[in-house]
């Protein structure tokens, strides 16, 4: 049986969207592993303030080391928050590729020219969806990095306070 040009058409046109579909893949699974960074550090951070709380730790400035792993807690739930709407944003775009796809094949099926606006349409809310994670990726990120130097500027602090017990006050 031989192809006819507009079944390759069709064909072609259905395999389309899945350069998005691997574009999202790609996206899902780095946001997936996000996600399980985001749980350990929770979980890292929970333990430390359990330990920190019951006295298990023989460390220094303990209400300092509590307040600062509670607003750790605080960032890292705002993380959590964005990766899972970043994952729902994704694994939706990821749809809408996949409905693209057999839009395509009904569409050319029914041999209505008047229905193309269909895959037309769920493709441009698969990349519209995409852009919204993307953004809520980007939002994550920042949180991520300014953590990142809140934390450097804590264990500064905590070097601070050393240094000052460390010297001797002066007498006038």
């Amino acid at each position: 049986m031989p192809i006819l040009p507009e079944n390759y058409e069709t064909l072609s046109a259905m395999i389309t969207p899945a350069l998005f579909m691997t574009a999202t893949g790609s996206l899902i699974i780095s946001t997936s592993n996000r996600t399980s960074r985001v749980v350990d550090r929770i979980r890292q951070l929970n333990r430390e303030a359990d330990d920190l709380g019951r006295g298990v730790k023989d460390v220094d400035f303990v209400a300092d080391r509590l307040e600062h792993v509670s607003a750790q807690l605080d960032r890292m739930v705002r993380r959590s928050d964005l990766v899972r709407l970043a994952l729902t944003l994704l694994y939706s775009a990821m749809a809408m590729f996949v409905a693209t796809s057999l839009a395509v094949a009904l569409v050319t099926l029914a041999g209505g020219s008047a229905l193309l606006f269909i895959p037309t349409t769920t493709a441009i809310m698969g990349v519209c969806l995409m852009f919204a994670a993307c953004i809520q990726l980007l939002r994550e990120t920042t949180i991520a990095l300014r953590n990142n130097r809140l934390e450097i500027l804590f264990y500064d602090k905590l070097r601070a306070l050393r240094e000052r017990q460390a010297t001797p006050p002066k007498e006038s």
